[in-house]
Formats: structure tokens, C-alpha cells, sequence
């Protein structure tokens, strides 16, 4: 979900965007945030502009989830209070929550609820209404005549449907969200009072109360560092694995499970991690680009450990011939043999007398029948 001054703006067929270093990691999902606003060139171009509010935000965070769940929204504090305190609005009128908020947090929660309706029309009606739902807004239709024409139902009955759904989905999180963050409130004073016993004791039932927050003083980190201070790192990269399987989104967790998973020989998974990472946090990280591309290489995943190279190399590194080398292997492995020569030579350039890129060299050179 993204909260706050937004990094990206959507201007018709143009996206512009903030740096990501312009913003505190962990702040956005990058990746999640670019893959919405695509959503919406896509859909008010084939609309004509002609959606409402609330639908082309829906269908964006819609499709978030559906490239990846772990870039599903959130279900944040912020909305568990509104599905508590009944503040969720009809279908027909949840462009209000976003033009004219009537709370701090109504537009947070408006994002929320209009990606979950998209979500709930996908369960019970299928995802090709989503897309017919679109065409009838093209044709300028109300929402309820949008609702009633394309699912069968009025726009009243669908907001009993989906409120119902709602409440089984999250009722038991919302109800007991008080009780929630006063027990978080209790494991996070254990924490800092290093107290990791009672962390680790009463840590899982604090969890299963509320599985989906992963924000500031979560109970995944309270526990992995409870974990680690005992010594116990399978532990640790478990409960950590389960942090980032729900969406948690702090680079410094993620590449700390990634060193974990390496450490315990799961390389595959370690790659996975990290590239969850660049998808978050996508800046000049040569050491991440590095880390990826051997880890990538060492699995024979010769394209992609060519993509994170090429990405090392970009970030002007203190060894730039060993970026080049790396790349040029790369790419030699990949059977790429005239581009792994031009990386072998940028790395002499560099460095004349680097042993391992002159014999990379000559084997270039031998394969292909050339002479010194």
C-alpha cells in the first residue's frame, strides 16, 4: 500500500517517480508501486479516462496481488480499525473516501477496500468480470447500473455480499485489535528489556492474533532477534522467512534472511530474497548486485546473473575490473562469446595485468579460432 506524499505520479501514458533514495528503505515496495501505476496507463487508456476513482485504484492494487502475494495491500492497523468500527463505504459511494476523506486515514483505507471489492469479484464472479465491469464504465454507466448489469446483483445487495465476506476474511483480526497492540505493546517492552524468553514464549500467540503486520516493532523481528540472540538461527531464518512470505518489506530484514539461507545451503532461496530486495529498494547497492549475480551464477542461472553483472557494473564499482570479469564469465557461460570478449577487454583496460581475465581471454580467443 503506499501511504504518504506517493513516489509515483500517473499522468495519462507518463509515469514520472521520486528516486528511490530519496526515500527511507522500506518506505514503498518499488517494484509493487511501478507494477500499480502500469496498471493504470493500461486501464484508463482502453477506458478513455472513463473509470472512476475508486475502480482503476481497486483493479491497481488488484493486480499488485496477482503478480506476487506478497505485494498484496497490506492489511494495516488503519483499516482493521475502520472494518471494526464499520466505516467501510457502499460501493456506490467509495469515490468519497478518496476525493472527499472524512478521517485522517480514509484514503489509506479506501485503497484497501477498493482493491479488496476487485479481489471479492474475482472469487465469486470470476476475473473476465473485472474486465467487463471496465468496458461498461468505458460506456460512462453509474456504478450501480455497473454492478447490476454485469454481476446480476444490485449495487445494495453486492455491498451486503462483500461486507459479509469482509467480516469473515477479518472480523476476528478487528475484533480483537485492542487486545492486539496491548500484548504488542507488553512483547516489545520484553524486547527491550531483552527479556527473549518471554518474546519467544508469548511471541507466536501475539502473531496469530494479527499474522498480517510486518510494519515497526513487528513480532516476526521481535522473534528473530529473540532467535538470535539464543543462538538459534534455523530458528531465526524460519521465523524471518515467514516476515517476508507476509509482505514485510524492510531491506536490511530481507538481506539478512538472505546471509541466513546461505549460510544453511539454500542458495536458491537466498537469491530469491535478494532480488525481493532490489524489487523493494531498487538503488546502487554494488555489494547486493554482486552477492545476487554469484549466487545466480553458481545455480547456472547464466541470463539473470548476466542482468545483475551488467547492474554491478553500472554502479561504477571500487573493482571495476572484477565487475567487468564477472560479466564477461557470465556471458561466456551464456554462450555469448563476442559480448563476453568485450567485458574481458574492459577489464584489462582497467587493469592490464589481471591474470584471470587474460586467461579468460585466451580461451575467448582460442575457442573461436583466433590467434594472439
Amino acid at each position: 500500500m503506499v501511504t504518504g506524499a506517493p513516489p509515483f505520479a500517473f499522468f495519462g501514458e507518463v509515469i514520472a517517480m521520486d528516486s528511490p533514495s530519496a526515500r527511507k528503505p522500506g518506505d514503498f515496495n518499488w517494484g509493487a508501486t511501478l507494477w500499480h501505476e502500469m496498471s493504470h496507463v493500461f486501464i484508463l487508456t482502453a477506458t478513455n479516462h472513463r473509470v472512476p476513482r475508486w475502480f482503476t485504484e481497486g483493479l491497481a492494487v488488484h493486480e499488485e496481488g496477482e503478480r506476487s502475494p506478497e505485494w498484496s495491500d497490506r492489511l494495516t492497523p488503519e483499516v482493521l480499525v475502520a472494518i471494526r468500527d464499520k466505516k467501510l463505504l457502499p460501493v456506490s459511494k467509495l469515490d468519497r473516501g478518496f476525493v472527499y476523506p472524512e478521517y485522517p486515514a480514509q484514503v489509506v483505507v479506501s485503497y484497501f477496500q477498493a482493491g479488496s471489492i476487485c479481489d471479492f469479484v474475482k472469487a465469486k464472479w470470476g476475473e473476465e468480470k473485472l474486465l467487463e465491469m471496465a468496458h461498461s464504465y468505458g460506456k460512462l454507466q453509474s456504478t450501480p447500473q455497473v454492478v447490476q448489469q454485469n454481476l446480476g446483483v444490485a449495487a445494495e445487495d453486492f455491498d451486503k455480499q462483500y461486507f459479509a465476506w469482509i467480516e469473515q476474511k477479518y472480523g476476528t483480526e478487528a475484533a480483537h485489535f485492542n487486545e492486539w497492540r496491548a500484548e504488542l505493546k507488553a512483547l516489545v517492552a520484553a524486547a527491550q528489556q531483552k527479556q527473549y524468553n518471554v518474546v519467544l514464549q508469548q511471541g507466536p500467540a501475539v502473531l496469530a492474533m494479527y499474522p498480517q503486520y510486518v510494519d515497526d516493532a513487528n513480532v516476526y523481528e521481535l522473534m528473530a532477534d529473540a532467535h538470535k540472540a539464543g543462538g538459534d538461527t534455523k530458528s531465526e531464518a524460519a521465523i524471518l522467512s515467514a516476515y517476508e512470505h507476509a509482505g514485510g518489506q524492510m531491506p536490511a530484514l530481507l538481506e539478512r534472511l538472505a546471509t541466513l539461507e546461505q549460510a544453511t545451503g539454500q542458495p536458491a532461496e537466498a537469491a530469491g530474497t535478494l532480488e525481493r530486495v532490489i524489487h523493494i529498494y531498487p538503488v546502487k547497492n554494488e555489494e547486493l548486485h554482486r552477492q545476487l549475480g554469484d549466487l545466480l551464477y553458481a545455480q547456472k542461472e547464466y541470463n539473470a546473473a548476466i542482468r545483475e553483472y551488467n547492474a554491478l557494473v553500472a554502479c561504477n564499482p571500487v573493482d571495476k575490473a572484477g565487475a567487468q570479469f564477472n560479466l564477461a564469465e557470465a556471458y561466456y557461460a551464456a554462450g555469448q562469446k563476442d559480448k563476453a570478449e568485450e567485458s574481458v577487454l574492459a577489464a584489462l583496460e582497467t587493469a592490464p595485468g589481471y591474470r584471470p581475465a587474460q586467461k579468460l581471454l585466451l580461451e575467448l580467443q582460442r575457442s573461436s579460432g583466433k590467434s594472439n
